[in-house]
């Protein structure tokens, strides 16, 4: 009898050893497998980051800055004569607003040829043209375009040149 405990204790002894690398087997084999092919394919695959720098270079040449460029300051009242002569319009501010400092630097530097093109498209218009709505948006796209002609942001850096134009016509009025 005592023979017969010592020889089921044995047993219990080796079911308990050849538990344990069952065990081994089914967890920590599967795990090895697993962290191998990630490693294999992170290797294989690169990393989903992009250099800092670049990320910043692109978000800067996808979004261009907003900078405003005063050409007639509030309150000056520049005077611009309208076509045929006999009214002008008076012109409270002028104010751009600038995709680059680039721009904004040739627009302040570019000032007089501005004023000349700014003049040239208000001869070119009469008093009904500036008090409809229309008018006034084909006004702003006609200067708009004529600032980015002479401060060269034409084409492909035309979104680093005039993006908007405010401007406040205090009145139309005729001269005698």
């Amino acid at each position: 009898m005592p023979e017969d405990t010592e020889s089921q204790v044995e047993q219990g002894q080796k079911k308990k050893r050849k538990g344990l690398p069952d065990i081994v087997k089914i967890v920590v084999l599967p795990l090895v497998i697993s962290l191998v092919v990630s490693l294999v394919v992170f290797f294989f695959l690169g990393s989903n980051n992009q250099p800092q720098q670049t990320q910043q270079t692109q978000a800067a040449a996808s979004n261009p800055t907003q900078i405003k460029a005063v050409v007639i300051q509030s309150g000056t009242y520049q005077t611009f004569l309208l076509k045929g002569g006999r009214d002008v319009a008076v012109v409270d501010s002028l104010t751009l607003l600038v995709g680059s400092e680039p721009c904004r630097a040739a627009v302040a530097g570019k000032n007089d040829e501005v004023m000349d093109a700014l003049m040239t498209i208000f001869l070119g218009k009469e008093r009904y043209d500036l008090i409809t709505p229309s008018g006034l948006d084909l006004l702003k796209k006609q200067i708009r375009e004529a600032v980015n002609q002479v401060t060269g942001f034409t084409g492909e850096n035309e979104k680093y040149g005039v993006l908007n134009v405010y401007i406040y016509i205090k009145a139309v009025s005729t001269v005698q």
